[in-house]
């Protein structure tokens, strides 16, 4: 089977690493080509994505007009001769022509267009994402979870600690990401309450970043915090295990790339109570949870878990749990199967 994989850009982000970590699992048995429209690419994710794949990079300046561009997507789409095309992101398919199977992955519940009823088919990345659209109308939509490359992630068993590193990966994106509620929570720990047996470390880049510096100035955190700036892939996969607890503040989230793969690492985690992260957790079977928003519920939580008082017994079951539910083989294999039935 040819399968043709379009997105706008390959920058950093939750989309794009598990756009590379399926691509590495589908060329094992089916031919792959990757088309990035804009001329927006981290090196660091492409040069992760197999050697086996044809990628084609268009070249087109974000926003342009230039109707060359596009026309060269659609030569190069036009002599890969795809079976399937799956698209990535909003408004991809505005610009393909010609092409009969186009199906998408829906990465959020703010992703409605008026292209979604011409998809051939719609994959939503958790069940809470898949409800969200079907209630709106749109009854091809299938579940075919987020997966994480569980095999390359270093882990070692944790306990409770005397001083605790605290790690939150994800873009720096306060109205989705949540980290300002995080900062607020962490004033209240240590100028409240006395509790300072912490470092706080921020991994990601993003337009909130000088926002949340500025605001852990106004706070009085500088002591706390650190702003690791942009990891690799590898980098983290290699250095998840060594922080002694992951939090994730979000207030929408589809899935929770970032929190499947802290459990890999069999990190403690601790994340809001928004239901694309619950599921991870398995509704909190096998992690700790704060209520969205609530930055009293957040501080009282990682006072808990600041004084011992995280269940370290489940974290095993959260990595198995995680491994046969999210790992990427299994994400892979789901989209060979429901490509196979549209043809």
């Amino acid at each position: 089977m040819r399968i043709a994989h379009v997105t706008w850009s390959l920058s950093t982000g939750g989309i794009e690493t598990m756009l590379a970590n399926i691509i590495n699992e589908q060329v094992k048995t089916e031919e792959i080509a990757l088309y990035i429209i804009n001329d927006e690419i981290e090196p660091t994710i492409l040069n992760r994505i197999s050697n086996k794949c044809k990628i084609y990079k268009i070249g087109r300046k974000p926003s342009s007009k230039s109707y060359w561009r596009i026309f060269l997507l659609n030569i190069r789409l036009k002599m890969f001769r795809p079976d399937i095309v799956h698209v990535h992101a909003k408004r991809v398919s505005k610009v393909l022509f010609f092409q009969k199977n186009i199906v998408r992955t829906l990465h959020g519940i703010y992703n409605k267009t008026d292209e979604l009823p011409k998809m051939k088919a719609l994959y939503a990345i958790s069940d809470y994402v898949r409800d969200v659209f079907v209630k709106q109308g749109y009854n091809n939509v299938i579940t075919v979870a987020n997966g994480i490359s569980c095999n390359d992630i270093a882990f070692e068993n944790h306990s409770a600690k005397d001083f605790y590193e605290i790690v939150q990966v994800s873009r720096l994106y306060v109205k989705a990401k949540g980290q300002h509620l995080l900062l607020k929570s962490l004033h209240m720990l240590v100028h409240e309450r006395n509790i300072t047996n912490f470092k706080m470390h921020f991994i990601g880049e993003g337009d909130s970043l000088e926002y949340l510096e500025d605001l852990t100035k106004e706070l009085n955190l500088e002591k706390y915090v650190i702003f690791e700036g942009f990891k690799s892939q590898d980098y983290l996969f290699s250095h998840l295990k060594d922080y002694d607890l992951f939090v994730q503040p979000s207030t929408n989230e589809g899935f929770g790339l970032t929190v499947a793969e802290a459990t890999a690492a069999k990190l403690p985690v601790l994340i809001s109570d928004i239901e694309g992260p619950m599921e991870i957790i398995d509704n909190g079977k096998y992690g700790m949870h704060f209520r969205n928003g609530d930055i009293v519920d957040l501080a009282d939580k990682l006072e808990t878990i600041l004084k011992g008082g995280y269940d370290y017994s489940m974290i095993n079951s959260a990595y198995d749990y995680v491994k046969s539910h999210y790992d990427v083989s299994i994400t892979a294999k789901k989209y060979i199967e429901e490509y196979k039935k549209l043809l």
